[in-house]
């Protein structure tokens, strides 16, 4: 058994048509499928939910998906306000893009919040964004090798060790 690669990123939302125009029209990415979903078993078995229903949406950048759920049953909770990476669980995502200050400009001109202007801390440039749900979502340009990555986790792990 090996894990060959993340299939898809999962994100609950509030309204389907304005997250579509979020990630489909403002970021650009493909939709590929877009369904109705009736309250079935097998799906609510595997989500844990009862009665799950709602609508999917899958979108495609490149070899990357992301897949809206607009749940209407049952009712989701929307992320606290002061929600913020620290958080446990998984709290942000990252697209990889070719001009990052050009995606923020476009972002930012749209009316969506961003942290900060895109930033170089040396692996990458990048910045956090907020979705139509609060959600964050990083836009960065990557520069990071294998090499570097592992050259600067030796040095990590040598100084927890005192070394």
């Amino acid at each position: 058994m090996t894990i060959k690669r993340v299939n898809h990123t999962g994100i609950s939302v509030s309204d389907m048509e304005r997250s579509l125009g979020f990630y489909r029209d403002l970021l650009g990415m493909e939709l590929i499928f877009d369904s109705d979903v009736p309250a079935n078993e097998p799906l609510s078995n595997v989500v844990g939910m009862n009665s799950a229903a709602g609508r999917v949406a899958w979108l495609r950048a490149g070899d990357t998906m992301i897949e809206l759920w607009q749940w209407d049953t049952p009712a989701g909770r929307p992320l606290p306000d002061d929600y913020v990476p620290a958080d446990k669980g998984v709290t942000h995502y990252a697209f990889e893009v070719d001009d990052v200050d050009a995606l923020y400009q476009k972002v930012v001109e749209a009316g969506y919040h961003a942290n900060i202007e895109p930033q170089d801390l040396g692996l990458h440039k990048t910045t956090y964004i907020k979705g139509p749900d609060n959600e964050i979502i990083e836009i960065l340009e990557d520069r990071a090798t294998d090499e570097w990555l592992q050259e600067l986790t030796e040095a990590s792990r040598q100084n927890r060790a005192g070394a």
